[in-house]
């Protein structure tokens, strides 16, 4: 026999929707146990009162959870200030990991320019090479080398934003009145 109580206070306490509800009726009825709505219900409502609080709304936001509008009125002013704080935090330092990443993508397509015009310099100065084919590999090593200097430039534009992004970041980190 399912102790209803105690599996909507587990629900609650980890913030998941009435429609959670359904999923563990399902469940169940494949053994042919009945769910005891009323009691889910109380013990979610209890469970509720430990998910919906200010500091696990910050830890929420701060993790980049999703909020499903489950707390009750009463308490969700609390959470949603702390989600809120927490969502910027994940924003911001969100946004800082995709510049870092960019700049890292990046500085690696720089590294396999370098190796290409390394291999089109030496096939160039090969023996075999017709005029022909020098006149190709010399535009190659050109474009290459325009590539190259334009990547040096989106490096350093990112580099910019990234110091931008990290300021903003760690004066949110400092604004928090929140733990880490």
């Amino acid at each position: 026999m399912a102790d209803w109580q105690a599996l909507g206070y587990e629900d609650g306490a980890q913030g998941r929707g009435l429609d959670y509800m359904g999923k563990r009726r399902e469940s169940c009825a494949k053994y042919a146990i009945q769910l005891n709505a009323s009691a889910y219900r109380g013990g979610r409502d209890e469970g509720l009162v430990l998910f919906c609080t200010e500091l696990r709304g910050f830890s929420e936001g701060r993790a980049g959870e999703n909020y499903n509008g489950v707390c009750p009125a009463d308490l969700e002013g609390l959470f949603l200030r702390g989600y809120e704080t927490g969502r910027d935090l994940f924003t911001a330092q969100s946004a800082v990991q995709e510049l870092e990443a960019a700049i890292h993508d990046r500085e690696l397509e720089r590294e396999h320019l370098l190796d290409d015009m390394t291999e089109i310099g030496a096939l160039l100065v090969a023996d075999e090479a017709t005029r022909e084919e020098r006149v190709t590999l010399l535009a190659d090593i050109t474009r290459l080398k325009l590539r190259h200097s334009e990547l040096g430039h989106e490096i350093e534009d990112l580099r910019f934003e990234l110091g931008q992004r990290h300021m903003e970041y760690q004066d949110l980190v400092a604004r928090s009145p929140y733990p880490r």
